[in-house]
């Protein structure tokens, strides 16, 4: 079987890829690509970059190359819910956008059964992702929550991805694990630490809070909540592909 894995940020990526076995640079594309040795499934992990249109970019650039069996959305969420701790990962098993003052809603196929096994490997929920097409405080995203969505949380690439694998008819998933709980939201706009393709930058980043050291604290307990959900979301993949590769 051959699995696109897609993720936004090298951080999200860093423990899956180290997990998942030996990876290798793929030369020649303009975006970071890697290649997993895996002797039963053909794996390949792509960072796209943050933002709905970049994610999709990178999606079509590479399906009018291979196609895949099916793609894999992964990275980190934030809570809308106090049901969602840090380190908990979430299951799409629907996606909204939000574009301004509208919502989109895209259903995905049940998927049911390989959840409730993945959820026997590692603890794994169901829930609504909605997408932001800019990026928005929490606040504001909540008077889209509508009353019986289960579990939302948010993110800023899912529903780009999962629209264009419904358009080409590709078996798509996505995975995110939760990096700031419900009660907490980033001080920050997270495109102040990305070049124009929604690559996170270091010096970028660097820069920033240099010059606004009041924010150190808020990016110290962002980075340390990253590190548990990059554990968490490691073992999910994991579990998901051996799973898939069992069922092949």
């Amino acid at each position: 079987m051959r699995l696109l894995l897609l993720f936004a940020f090298p951080g999200e990526a860093k423990k899956t890829m180290r997990m998942l076995g030996r990876t290798e640079r793929i030369d020649g594309l303009p975006f970071k690509t890697f290649r997993v040795s895996d002797p039963s499934q053909k794996l390949t992990m792509v960072e796209t970059g943050m933002g709905v249109g970049n994610a999709a970019r990178v999606l079509l650039h590479l399906l009018q190359a291979d196609r895949p069996d099916a793609v894999l959305s992964l990275g980190y969420c934030g809570a809308l819910s106090p049901e969602a701790s840090v380190g908990d990962v979430v299951w799409a098993s629907s996606v909204c956008l939000i574009d301004g003052q509208k919502i989109e809603t895209l259903s995905l196929p049940d998927k049911r059964e390989l959840l409730e096994k993945l959820s026997l490997r590692f603890p794994v929920r169901a829930g609504t992702f909605i997408t932001m097409k800019e990026w928005m405080k929490k606040r504001d995203i909540v008077p889209f929550v509508v009353p019986g969505m289960v579990l939302p949380v948010c993110d800023m690439e899912t529903f780009g991805l999962a629209r264009l694998c419904d358009s080409h008819k590709l078996p798509f998933l996505a995975l995110r694990a939760v990096s700031d709980g419900a009660d907490k939201d980033l001080p920050f706009d997270p495109w102040s630490v990305c070049d124009r393709s929604g690559i996170y930058s270091a010096a970028r980043a660097m820069r920033f809070f240099l010059t606004r050291p009041h924010l150190l604290s808020h990016a110290i307990e962002l980075y340390r909540n990253s590190k548990i959900a990059s554990s968490s979301l490691a073992q999910a993949v994991s579990a998901l592909i051996r799973l898939m590769a069992d069922s092949s």
